[in-house]
C-alpha cells in the first residue's frame, strides 16, 4: 500500500497542533457556559467575601479574652446584643465582651475569632467560655475567599462547575467563550448503504457516521452530515461541498492509496492541499489530513475499529485545540498491569483495546486482539493502551498507561 505523504504520531500531533485556526467568541450566560472554554482571563471586580462573616453559630469574641479558658476554669463575657443572617451591624466589641451569631452572619467590628455555641454555657446577660478561641478561628473574614482584581478563571480553561460558582458569586452572569465548531460529515463507498436498508452481499450499513456523531455528540460538538458518497469523483465533490459551511470536515472510507481512492483527487480538484497521507500507526494508517480553502479535512479510514481509534487520538484532540483549548492531547487514566505479552512491530504504534479488572491492589490489563473491521470488541473494552513505535511489544506484567474511550 502507498502512501504519498506518511508521517510518524510525533510529527502528525505537531502539524495538528500548529495549524492555524480562527477561533471565534461568543456571549453565552453562565447557565450554559458548562464545559466551554473561556476567551479572555476574567477578574474579580470585587471582594468575596465583600464582609466578614461567621463560620458557625456561637459567639463573636476577641481572642485573646479567651485565653486560659477550659471547663475548670472557664472565661467570662458579656453579651452586648445579636446580629442574625442578612442583617447589617454597627456593633462594636471591647474587651471582654461578646455579640451572638449566626452561620453567615456578619462579624461586629472588634471581634476576631467566634466561640461555637457548644462551648459556652449562657447565663442572663453573660457567658461562660470553656475553651481557647484562635485568632481568626471560625470566622471568613473580609476578601479570605477572593480579592478584588484577583484572576479567578485563566484564559483557555474549560469551565466547570467549581467556576461556574465562583462567577456567580461576583455576580457575573454572562462570559465570552470560544464557540465550539461544528462538523461535516461523509461517508463513501460503493459498499456502504443506509441503516435502514438491507445489505446484500458485499454491503455494509453505515456503521462510522453514527459512531462519530456521538463521539461527537459526547464531546457537544454539532454535526452535519451530506449523507454517503459513492466511489465517484463528481459525488464526492458534491458532498464535500454541501458541508463546506461547517467548521472541520471529515470524510470515512476510502483512503487507502488505491486505483478506487477518490478522495485525495475531489479534495485537490476543488483547490485542496494533502498535508499528509498515512500515519505510521495500527489500526488507522490510512489517514488523511487536508487543508481546504484553509478548512481541516480529516480522511478516516473506512473500518469501524480504525475510524474509531483516529477519531479518538487525533480528531477529538484537535477540535478541542479548534475551541480554545490550550493543552489538549489525550491523557491516560490510570496504570494497569499486562496479564499477556502485546506483539507489535518495530516503526509502528499500536493501539490495542483492553479489558480492566481490579484484583487486590492491582489493576489488571488484559488485551483483546481484534481485527480492524470488528465494532463489537470497542463494547466489550475498557479502553486502549498504547505500544510505542520503538518497541516490538509489550511484555506480560510490564506496568502500562491505560487511555478511556
Amino acid at each position: 500500500m502507498d502512501f504519498l505523504k506518511s508521517v510518524s504520531t510525533k510529527d502528525a500531533c505537531i502539524i495538528l497542533k500548529n495549524f492555524n485556526i480562527q477561533l471565534d467568541i461568543e456571549c453565552i450566560k453562565i447557565d450554559n457556559a458548562y464545559n466551554r472554554v473561556i476567551a479572555q482571563d476574567i477578574l474579580s471586580k470585587e471582594d468575596v467575601p465583600y464582609f466578614s462573616r461567621s463560620l458557625v453559630d456561637g459567639y463573636a469574641i476577641k481572642a485573646k479574652d479567651t485565653y486560659g479558658a477550659k471547663e475548670t476554669s472557664p472565661r467570662f463575657l458579656n453579651v452586648i446584643g445579636e446580629v442574625k443572617i442578612g442583617e447589617i451591624t454597627d456593633l462594636k466589641i471591647d474587651d471582654g465582651e461578646c455579640v451572638r451569631v449566626s452561620t453567615g452572619s456578619m462579624i461586629p467590628e472588634g471581634s476576631d475569632g467566634v466561640i461555637m455555641q457548644e462551648y459556652v454555657r449562657e447565663m442572663l446577660d453573660s457567658i461562660e467560655i470553656t475553651r481557647v478561641v484562635r485568632r481568626g478561628e471560625n470566622i471568613c473574614f473580609k476578601a479570605d475567599d477572593i480579592k478584588k482584581d484577583e484572576k479567578v478563571v485563566e484564559r483557555g480553561k474549560r469551565l466547570d462547575f467549581f467556576d461556574m460558582g465562583i462567577l456567580a458569586s461576583l455576580g457575573i452572569s454572562k462570559v465570552d467563550v470560544y464557540k465550539k465548531p461544528q462538523v461535516g460529515i461523509i461517508s463513501t463507498g460503493d459498499e456502504i448503504v443506509d441503516i435502514i436498508e438491507t445489505p446484500k452481499p458485499g454491503q455494509i450499513r453505515d456503521i462510522n457516521r453514527y459512531v462519530i456523531t456521538g463521539l461527537l455528540a459526547r464531546e457537544g460538538f454539532s454535526v452535519k452530515s451530506s449523507g454517503i458518497a459513492r466511489d465517484n469523483l463528481k459525488e464526492i465533490e458534491e458532498k464535500i461541498i454541501q458541508v463546506m459551511n461547517t467548521d472541520l470536515i471529515l470524510i470515512s472510507g476510502g483512503s487507502s492509496k488505491g486505483e478506487r481512492d477518490y478522495i485525495v483527487e475531489a479534495i485537490e480538484k476543488l483547490g485542496g492541499e494533502i498535508i499528509f497521507h498515512g500515519i505510521n500507526i495500527k489500526p488507522g494508517k490510512p489517514t488523511i489530513f487536508a487543508k481546504l480553502k484553509d478548512k481541516p479535512v480529516f480522511g478516516l479510514p473506512g473500518h469501524p475499529a480504525s475510524c474509531t481509534i483516529v477519531a479518538l487520538r487525533f480528531v477529538i484532540p484537535f477540535l478541542k485545540k479548534m475551541e480554545g483549548q490550550e493543552s489538549f492531547l489525550p491523557e491516560s487514566a490510570y496504570m494497569g498491569v499486562l496479564t499477556s505479552n502485546v506483539p507489535s512491530s518495530l516503526g509502528i504504534e499500536e493501539y490495542v483495546e483492553i479489558t480492566a479488572e481490579k484484583r487486590y491492589d492491582k489493576i489488571l490489563v488484559t488485551p483483546l486482539f481484534s481485527k480492524s473491521s470488528l465494532i463489537s470488541t470497542f463494547t466489550k473494552a475498557k479502553g486502549y493502551i498504547i505500544v510505542p513505535e520503538d518497541k516490538e511489544g509489550l511484555e506480560k506484567e510490564e506496568i502500562v498507561e491505560v487511555y478511556t474511550f
